[in-house]
């Protein structure tokens, strides 16, 4: 029974000393782990910010092309109105 008490207190303290040597290794990791855990975090911040820049941007410019479309309209509309007005003047002058 005492050699078992002995083996195990061996056992026991060469575990804990195992582990008390690999914390410093573990904080390191950690500190590692959670600085590159930062840059990735501002790196989606930053891509989310562009991200919104870039919807915004799409959003003017699909409004723009909208009302370009509206104003080539109007402008064909005009000059089809032109065209007839033009045509009865001439068909007028006809003998």
């Amino acid at each position: 029974m005492n050699k078992k008490l002995i083996t195990l207190s061996g056992v026991v303290l060469a575990l804990g000393l195992t582990g008390c040597a690999n914390n410093d290794e573990l904080n390191r990791n950690i500190a590692d782990l959670n600085t590159k855990v930062d840059s990735l975090s501002m790196q989606v911040d930053k891509l989310s910010s562009d991200h919104a820049a870039m919807k915004m941007a799409t959003k003017r410019s699909a409004a723009d092309a909208a009302a370009a479309k509206e104003m080539a309209a109007e402008a064909a509309a005009e000059a089809s109105k032109a065209n007839e007005r033009l045509d009865m003047v001439v068909s007028s002058y006809k003998k």
